[in-house]
């Protein structure tokens, strides 16, 4: 979490269930042309989709994944129109906006193992522009309303959360299952013209599943809070399938031709896994911020997810809120803080506000304010902020649930606290490095090395996609997790 400056764009939400027969396509020899108006469009917003996941990681990633990016376009009769840029968030996800804008985070770069793979990625979000789908899809809007409405409260903008909702609409797409099998086929087809390895494109998603199954399992969850490329576009079983025998009809192997590594593994190494320090680190249920020296942790059974403007938190018993903050007080007193907050919350719901109590909280300032209101399908929900004066600035939890059962989340309230120094110097985050295999080396001894407490061998294969218990080969290049060093 950083300190918020304008709005949360929620990921692109696809849909595809069905299985349809692949079909490759003959190249057309006409160029196809981008309209002026939605290039201008994403051209506008495309400094706000950086900022909104984290910023863009530039440099030699950036310039590869867009040359890779530019190849595939190419083929597509999209040349020199597409812009690609690579975000700096940890959610695995990938998507294309009207305008050819192409978007894709490290967190789906890390669990990929080649250069065929990343082309798959951008081959598929290419060809949503190839297929026009963006003039035939349904908008919906899934924007999340209290992360908007507490962002625009903590920077004191109405402006924001007067434009949550219009840049929703214009970033949460629902393609049709017929648009995504397109997709998958146009993908498909940009790797045989590019002479990738065919079978990158089934094997990009089933190391998708493998990551989303990993990562429910590490939460003690089902589905993850926040949406994933997993998750906008589903994985199943038969769209694994189809990709895989659209491949060896193709006349492709798995070895023939070889996929490219070296170049990839070459740019991913040392790049971030998990959350970025400048964002502050989630460990288990502990949230810490080097920067701003701020730490909290949930109870059992709740699970924190960081983004640059929030950390969301979900409980099993059906209580959900997010932390966020920064923005300084100025002369407003931590009441009124509470109170605009709580405010903007409810909006125009039936409430009963009760009255702001002040406390103290490890030493700091605090001020919690509890409000019980009625939904729209008629229940009572409690909503609670919880506000700290932090050095002169504000921060909060904003916590929703059903009417009495906010309780559980209370010890998480009672545990934010200063950071000492060496505290702060502690909080390291984490890389990927690329190692050659040794005559000695094992799945387990180099899961081993991995920068976790839990499901190391578990976290290996899934970013190597070892899915079976077969021998390592001496020479050959893996990736591990390791921390970062210590700054002194």
């Amino acid at each position: 979490m950083t300190k918020p400056k304008r709005t949360i764009i929620n990921s692109l939400l696809f849909v595809t269930t069905c299985l349809a027969p692949m079909v490759f396509f003959p190249m057309n020899a006409n160029a196809q042309f981008v309209k002026a108006a939605d290039r201008a469009s994403a051209m506008k917003q495309h400094p706000q989709v950086v900022e909104e996941f984290g910023g863009a990681i530039e440099g030699p990633l950036g310039v590869y994944v867009s040359t890779i990016g530019e190849k595939t376009a190419k083929v597509a009769n999209l040349g020199g129109q597409c812009k690609f840029t690579v975000l700096n968030s940890d959610v695995v996800n990938a998507f294309a906006v009207p305008g050819c804008y192409i978007y894709v985070t490290r967190g789906l770069l890390t669990i990929m193992n080649s250069e065929d793979e990343l082309a798959a990625v951008l081959g598929h979000e290419i060809g949503h522009i190839e297929g026009k789908h963006s003039l035939k899809r349904q908008q919906k809007s899934t924007w999340a309303t209290i992360g908007a409405i507490a962002v625009g409260i903590a920077t004191k903008n109405q402006d924001i959360m007067n434009t949550a909702g219009q840049l929703a609409q214009v970033y949460t797409l629902s393609y049709s299952r017929e648009q995504e099998h397109q997709s998958d086929d146009f993908g498909v087809k940009h790797l045989q013209a590019n002479k990738y390895n065919l079978f990158a494109a089934s094997d990009v998603m089933a190391a998708l599943g493998a990551q989303e199954t990993l990562d429910a399992r590490v939460s003690s969850r089902e589905a993850r809070q926040i949406p994933t490329w997993a998750r906008s576009h589903p994985v199943t079983s038969e769209r694994v399938a189809r990709t895989s025998a659209a491949a060896t009809k193709a006349g492709a192997t798995r070895t023939s031709p070889p996929k490219i590594i070296t170049p990839f593994f070459n740019v991913i190494n040392g790049l971030r896994v998990g959350d970025d320090p400048e964002q502050g680190i989630i460990n288990g249920r502990v949230f810490a911020h080097p920067t701003m020296k701020i730490t909290f942790e949930a109870p059992s059974g709740f699970s924190l997810t960081n983004s640059p403007q929030a950390v969301q938190i979900q409980s099993s018993s059906g209580i959900s809120a997010q932390f966020t903050g920064g923005g300084a007080l100025n002369n407003e007193s931590l009441e009124n803080y509470a109170k605009r907050v709580i405010k903007a919350t409810i909006g125009q719901a039936n409430a009963q506000i009760g009255t702001p109590r002040a406390s103290t909280v490890n030493n700091l300032p605090a001020v919690s304010l509890l409000a019980r209101a009625q939904s729209q399908s008629g229940k009572l929900v409690d909503i609670g902020v919880f506000a700290y004066n932090i050095n002169g600035k504000a921060f909060n939890f904003t916590i929703i649930g059903p009417a009495g059962g906010l309780e559980a989340s209370y010890p998480m309230t009672q545990s934010m606290r200063i950071l000492s120094d060496a505290e702060a110097a502690k909080v390291r985050g984490r890389k990927i490095e690329i190692v050659s295999v040794s005559k000695n080396d094992t799945v387990e001894s180099l899961a081993a090395r991995m920068a976790y407490s839990d499901y190391q061998v578990e976290r290996f294969k899934m970013i190597n996609a070892i899915t079976s218990d077969r021998a390592l080969v001496v020479g050959e290049k893996l990736k591990i997790v390791t921390f970062d060093n210590i700054k002194k």
